[in-house]
């Protein structure tokens, strides 16, 4: 919704609500779309959301409460009793209910499995089974499998026995007796095939798939490479047990990017950016903090280690130690993004390490050659001492290229260790460069002093 047509929306909402007009609330947002209908439940308050919500047929109640966010989804739940949830429950898909319940309290969570029917609990159960970050944690039991001796014109009568079941219905999973995963048929062929042809004639035998333990990340990037709209999920014996749609690989996709920002800002997760507490905030990141006060410390013996040695020039070297320092934080960090970025996606293979840190070298060195040629011309213009801005441009190429090498060189280095680089290449960056960074600055002015002038 745009923010014109939302606010008069939600005056029209406020409105009908204030009038206590339920029904009219019910059949306007019977045609509106499960999200905007979260953005209004989210932009109001108390009673009003509470109202709101209630108005909601089951079915549209089911699909808004998975839209809103965390702290509002709690707010609706504690606003309903135990039958009202499992009402919402029977709505929704397996994936999105097992979601759903495992958010809830293990009291809550069993009272509601026992108010559904036995064979969605069952499912619910089964899904809550597998670990929430993996393949078996995401996926969804609801889909169309088929055996292969089976004719296109029953693979077609399947699907219209499914299609309450199922929201979206891309393909058609072949399966032998043992429901062994066998291929898979695409709607569209379905429908341009003859009736009576066997969907081993026409299925396509080549299907990626993901197993139930396979992390949601590597689900992502699978999903991404292939440019698919669903994956089949097999157990260890490759039978077909669930598949994943792509709104779920969306979501993880979300989820990981949120989690890489949290990790760098010092929180376990995306939700930890407003519940999480000030102790518990804190001893995340104290350990990181402390470490860089370290790094500052070494930092400032490296500086000592050269005053004696620098003892009429170090003013002035000074003046530039603020430049120096922050373009290599800068060059080290542009470096460290792309590729913890690349990991993340999937888009740099450890695989390809070495041509990856080639190119970062490259443009390093490319970079740092420019910005220390632009210092040189302005130590050269404004200051009038062209040898002095040479000193500084040669370290502020040496800095940039070796802040970018660690920067690229870091992030490979914890992923080939197992280590997740968004949490802890900032503080090798920041240390690397400070010390690194002041010794190659102070190293090359000593040779100048020394030696050359």
């Amino acid at each position: 919704m745009e923010d014109l047509d939302r606010q008069e929306i939600l005056d029209d909402v406020s409105f009908l609500i204030e009038a206590k007009q339920a029904p009219k609330l019910c059949a306007i947002m019977l045609d509106a779309h499960p999200a905007d209908i979260a953005d209004l439940l989210a932009h109001l308050d108390g009673e009003p959301r509470r109202y709101l919500f209630e108005a909601l047929d089951r079915h549209t109640a089911a699909d808004a409460i998975l839209e809103v966010g965390e702290s509002t989804r709690q707010e609706l739940i504690e606003t309903c009793d135990v039958h009202q949830l499992a009402g919402l429950v029977r709505e929704m898909n397996s994936d999105d209910a097992a979601d759903f319940v495992s958010e809830l309290s293990p009291e809550l969570a069993a009272k509601i499995l026992k108010q559904i029917e036995p064979k969605e609990s069952a499912e619910v159960r089964q899904l809550l089974a597998h670990a929430e970050d993996t393949a078996g944690g995401i996926m969804a039991l609801e889909l169309v499998a088929v055996g292969q001796d089976r004719t296109v014109e029953e693979a077609i009568n399947e699907i219209r026995k499914k299609a309450d079941e199922i929201e979206t219905i891309n393909h058609v999973y072949v399966v032998d007796d043992n429901r062994g995963l066998v291929g898979m048929v695409h709607l569209k062929q379905l429908i341009l095939a003859e009736p009576y042809t066997p969907l081993r004639e026409i299925m396509n035998r080549d299907v990626i798939s993901v197993q139930v333990g396979t992390d949601q990340e590597e689900v992502a990037k699978l999903a991404r490479k292939y440019d698919l709209l669903s994956m089949p999920v097999v157990d260890s014996q490759g039978r077909l047990v669930g598949r994943i749609t792509y709104d779920d690989i969306v979501d993880v996709m979300q989820e990981e990017v949120a989690e890489d920002i949290s990790h760098m800002a010092g929180i376990a997760s995306s939700g930890d950016m407003r519940e999480s507490s000030v102790i518990r905030t804190v001893r995340l990141r104290m350990p990181w903090l402390v470490i860089g006060l370290l790094g500052g410390i070494v930092a400032a013996w490296v500086l000592s280690f050269f005053e004696h040695r620098l003892q009429e020039n170090i003013l002035v070297l000074m003046f530039f130690v603020p430049v120096v320092m922050a373009m290599g934080g800068n060059a080290g960090i542009q470096s460290s993004t792309i590729v913890v970025h690349g990991l993340a996606t999937g888009s740099i293979d450890m695989n390809d390490i070495l041509r990856r840190l080639f190119k970062e070298m490259r443009v390093a060195f490319m970079n740092g050659f420019l910005c220390g040629l632009l210092i040189w011309l302005i130590i050269t213009v404004f200051w009038r001492e062209s040898q002095f801005g040479l000193l500084v441009g040669a370290s502020l190429l040496c800095v940039m290229f070796i802040a970018a090498l660690v920067g690229a060189s870091v992030p490979l280095l914890l992923k080939r260790f197992e280590i997740d680089p968004a949490i802890a290449t900032g503080p090798f960056i920041t240390i690397s460069n400070d010390i690194l960074g002041l010794f190659i600055y102070m190293g090359i002015a000593t040779m100048y002093f020394s030696y050359w002038q």
